[in-house]
């Protein structure tokens, strides 16, 4: 004996497997036009295999579509039934190509961007910003880290670009591109002894209390500070340590002690701190984008693209 539920599963799924997304849209275009000559016309088909194609979907669907007169194609209840739910897949099907289009292009999907908080006073709100005026379908999402956990988020995959300092970045599977050099200034309490200097070298604040970025936070610069001093032949008096360029500023403000800082931060509590160019030595700081080599994603691509418009173009800066 026949098992007839087997049979009936087995007719159906012949029919889903058979079923072809252009039978739908042949249906679509009939139903529009209700005319075969004029649907076959602009699909660009023969009638004959239009008709063909049309009864086989009816046949494969176990329901009649389409009521043909000499005349005129009229739909029935289910052809009704069917172009109503066909209009919106085929209007969603249009949105995912165009969506996979412009992800290919980079111009929609998510982007993960990692930044050094120093960032944000010189070229983090000008690359964020342009970007997201050049490509507003895509989701950025930033995220603010130390070195070098940034680095390392890129290395594994969870940031998908940086905007950073970027002395040290020397792992071999990164690429980076400079968009700003920053020198050094020295940050001085209003009313300190030195702010009739407009530049201090470097060995004129040996015994001066400083202000220093917290190692735990920022070793690198913290390290790099340490060994600019000891090369001029002292070791600074830390007297504070904070985590942020703000943090640190204010405490220059509350005449705590002195910093060494990059000139982006010269508008930072202007009117309460000093800012004087630092020489022998004059001290550069570079600051830029960072990003895994291997990553060809467009969207990384196209960030990468804006940023080095923005250096070219001298724009960096909030």
């Amino acid at each position: 004996m026949y098992n007839l539920g087997r049979l009936h599963s087995t007719v159906k799924q012949k029919a889903e497997r058979t079923m072809e997304l252009r039978q739908l849209r042949y249906f679509v275009t009939v139903a529009e036009e209700r005319h075969f000559a004029r649907a076959a016309a602009r699909l660009h088909i023969a009638q004959q295999s239009l008709s063909f194609q049309i009864k086989q979907l009816e046949q494969e669907l176990d329901t009649r579509l389409l009521e043909r007169t000499t005349r005129r194609v009229e739909l029935t209840t289910a052809g009704r039934a069917l172009l109503q739910e066909l209009e919106l897949v085929f209007e969603h099907l249009r949105r995912g190509v165009e969506q996979a289009q412009r992800a290919g292009r980079g111009e929609a999907g998510r982007l993960v961007v990692g930044y050094h908080s120093i960032t944000l006073y010189n070229i983090m709100p000008s690359a964020v910003r342009l970007f997201r005026e050049r490509y507003p379908h895509v989701e950025v999402v930033l995220q603010e880290m130390t070195s070098p956990a940034l680095e390392e988020a890129i290395e594994s995959g969870g940031v998908d670009i940086g905007l950073a300092g970027l002395s040290g970045i020397a792992a071999p599977v990164l690429d980076y591109e400079i968009l700003y050099r920053d020198t050094v200034a020295v940050a001085l309490p209003r009313g300190h002894r030195l702010e009739s200097c407009t530049s201090i070298p470097l060995a004129a604040l040996a015994g001066e209390p400083f202000v220093m970025y917290s190692r735990v936070q920022k070793k690198q610069g913290f390290d790099q500070i340490i060994a600019l001093c000891q090369s001029r032949g002292f070791s600074p008096h830390i007297i504070q340590e904070a985590a942020t360029e703000s943090a640190v500023i204010s405490l220059v403000a509350g005449g705590i002690g002195i910093a060494l800082v990059v000139n982006s931060l010269e508008r930072v509590r202007a009117d309460e701190v000093s800012y004087r160019t630092l020489l022998e030595p004059v001290v550069e700081a570079n600051f830029g984008v960072v990003w895994k080599r291997q990553n060809r994603s467009p969207i990384v691509q196209a960030f990468v693209q804006t940023v080095h418009d923005i250096a070219h173009k001298d724009v960096a800066g909030p």
